[in-house]
C-alpha cells in the first residue's frame, strides 16, 4: 500500500513531515506509527514548508507515571542537529525479548511537535 501526499507517493515504511498549522504532522501509515520487524528500514524526509527536523526517541513509559528514559529504535546515530532527511534500520530486540516500544519526537524549530509511536516485533 502507498500514501500519496502533495503529489508524492509514500511507502509504507517512508514518512513526509509536513506542517498544518503550528503543528508538525508526520505523513504516512498509521499517522507517522510505525509498527514492524527489527531489521526493516524507515526514512523521514521534508515535505512541503519544512527544511530540516531533529528526531529523538525515549522508552515508551507505563501509564503509572514513570519517567521516560531515551532510547534509539535505529542502529544508524541519532543525528546530532536537525536534518532535511533520515534513514534508519531499526535494532531488533534481543532473543527472548518483548517487544521495543518506543515513543518518537519529531520537532521543526518553532512549531509543535508531533509524537508517535515505533513498535518493533521480532
Amino acid at each position: 500500500m502507498s500514501i500519496e501526499t502533495g503529489g508524492t507517493t509514500l511507502a509504507p515504511y517512508d514518512f513526509e513531515i509536513g506542517l498544518v498549522g503550528d503543528q508538525v504532522v508526520i505523513n504516512g501509515t498509521n499517522g507517522g506509527n510505525i509498527r514492524a520487524k527489527g531489521g526493516r528500514k524507515v526514512k523521514f524526509s521534508c515535505g512541503p514548508g519544512v527544511t530540516a527536523f531533529s528526531i529523538s526517541c525515549t522508552e515508551f513509559a507505563d501509564n503509572d507515571g514513570g519517567t521516560p528514559e531515551e532510547a534509539w529504535p535505529f542502529r544508524e546515530p541519532r543525528p546530532s542537529a536537525a536534518v532535511p532527511t533520515f534513514e534508519g534500520t531499526l535494532n531488533k530486540p534481543e532473543k527472548g525479548a518483548a517487544l521495543l516500544i518506543f515513543k518518537y519526537t519529531i520537532a521543526v524549530a518553532g512549531r509543535k511537535a508531533a509524537d508517535p509511536v515505533i513498535i518493533v516485533d521480532h
